[in-house]
C-alpha cells in the first residue's frame, strides 16, 4: 500500500441481530464519522483516494482505507495512516473478517439457463464491504463448490459482485448488466475482470469492448 496517485421478541434474539447490524451495516450508530469503523475497501482509479493499491495487473480497481459513517458515506483515510503499521494490520484484519461474515450471511442469486444449467451467481447488499468479501478464504471456497476451482468475478460496484466459472461461462451475455450496475451505482468500482483461484487474484480483462 502506499501514498500517492499509484494507488441485521427476545432480548437475546435482538442481541444477536445487533451485534450482525454492527458488523455489517454499512454506516455505523454513533453519529461522528471519527467513531466509525475504519474498512479495507474496493474502489475505482477515478476516486483518487490519498492512499492506495491496485489489485495485481488491475488499471482501474484498487484497495483503500476508508471510515464509513451512518449515512453510508466513505470517507478515504490520510496519507498519515500509512505510518501507523499497527493501526493498518487491525485494519486489515478487522475488513476481512467482517467481509467474512458479511459473505457467510448473504445468500447470492443463482442464475441458470433453459436447461437448469447453473451460469452465474449474483451477490448484493447494503454494505460497501461486500467487494472485499472476494479477498477471503470462504469465497473461494464458497463458489468453487458451485463453479470450479477458478473463477471469474466481476465487482461493478462496492455492494455488487457477479461470480462466473472461468470455464464454459455466459460472460459475454451479461456484459451488459456489469456495465448498467457500474454506471447507475452510487459506489462503482470498475468494469475490470478477475480471476479467483488457489493462486490468488488477478486482472484479466474488461467488459468494456473498446478496451479489450
Amino acid at each position: 500500500m502506499t501514498g500517492g496517485k499509484d494507488q441485521r421478541e427476545s432480548w437475546p434474539g435482538f442481541t444477536v441481530l445487533l451485534l450482525l447490524a454492527i458488523l455489517i451495516f454499512p454506516g455505523c450508530l454513533e453519529a461522528s464519522p471519527k467513531s466509525c469503523p475504519e474498512l479495507m475497501l474496493f474502489g475505482g482509479s477515478f476516486e483518487r483516494p490519498p492512499v492506495h493499491r491496485f489489485l495485481p495487473s488491475s488499471r482501474r480497481t484498487l484497495l483503500f482505507p476508508a471510515s464509513v459513517d451512518e449515512t453510508g458515506f466513505v470517507h478515504p483515510l490520510s496519507e498519515t495512516f500509512w505510518g501507523n503499521s499497527r493501526r493498518w494490520d487491525r485494519l486489515v484484519d478487522d475488513s476481512l473478517e467482517r467481509a467474512s461474515l458479511l459473505l457467510s450471511t448473504t445468500e447470492p442469486l443463482l442464475v441458470r439457463d433453459s436447461k437448469g444449467v447453473l451460469q452465474m451467481a449474483v451477490l448484493s447488499s447494503e454494505s460497501p464491504l461486500l467487494a472485499t468479501g472476494i479477498l477471503t478464504k470462504g469465497f473461494l471456497n464458497r463458489f468453487s463448490a458451485l463453479f470450479g476451482p477458478e473463477l471469474l468475478v466481476a465487482v461493478p460496484a462496492r455492494n455488487k459482485v457477479y461470480v462466473f466459472p472461468k470455464l464454459c461461462n455466459r460472460l459475454p451475455e451479461a456484459s451488459a448488466a456489469v456495465r448498467d450496475d457500474h454506471i447507475i451505482s452510487p459506489c462503482p468500482v470498475s468494469t475490470e475482470i478477475f480471476e479467483v483461484s488457489r493462486k490468488g487474484l488477478k486482472a484479466v480483462g474488461t467488459v468494456e469492448p473498446d478496451e479489450r
